[in-house]
């Protein structure tokens, strides 16, 4: 791992960046048969600066960052009042992506860390799509128990995801 990387919350100036580096993330976890309309229109109307904007200047959220040569690399979305999972608690990881060639080398672990320094020792809870087995094996390492299964649906399709939380 260089020795420059950098933890961070991210700020507004940061917010094209966030939705290129979730677009590239997400189109790698979604759309292994390729790229279809509905792929195109989710990716391009839900990854947008403007939304990332929204997000950074909402406290209800934190996004951190993981940069490295002041190149964003990953970056993590924690969400303080979610109400899917009531019996897990309301702080919610909703993303944590890191950039395909940025994976295996303990930055994952390094920016969960940092989010949970941040969530301050309360009990939270992710999902993983239920194909992703590196991300499902991480977060196991991690300390993650499984807690059900719940479905991500765009586009008339159905995903499974597996409901993680540490408690």
């Amino acid at each position: 791992m260089d020795h420059s990387l950098v933890l961070r919350p991210a700020t507004a100036a940061d917010a094209s960046n966030l939705a290129a580096l979730a677009i590239q993330v997400w189109l790698h976890t979604y759309a292994t048969e390729g790229i279809r309309q509905d792929i195109s229109a989710y990716v391009l109307s839900e990854f947008t600066p403007s939304k990332f904007a929204g997000l950074i200047n909402n406290p209800q959220y934190q996004i951190l960052i993981a940069e490295i040569n002041h190149h964003l690399v990953a970056f993590a979305q924690i969400d303080f009042a979610s109400e899917e999972h009531p019996t897990l608690g309301s702080v919610e990881l909703q993303t944590l992506y890191v950039q395909e060639a940025f994976t295996g080398q303990g930055l994952g672990s390094k920016l969960l860390a940092y989010c949970e320094e941040i969530i301050a020792s309360r009990a939270y809870w992710l999902t993983s799509n239920s194909n992703n087995h590196r991300a499902i094996a991480f977060y196991a390492r991690q300390g993650f128990v499984q807690h059900g299964v719940t479905y991500f649906e765009f586009g008339g399709n159905q995903y499974e995801n597996k409901v993680l939380a540490k408690i």
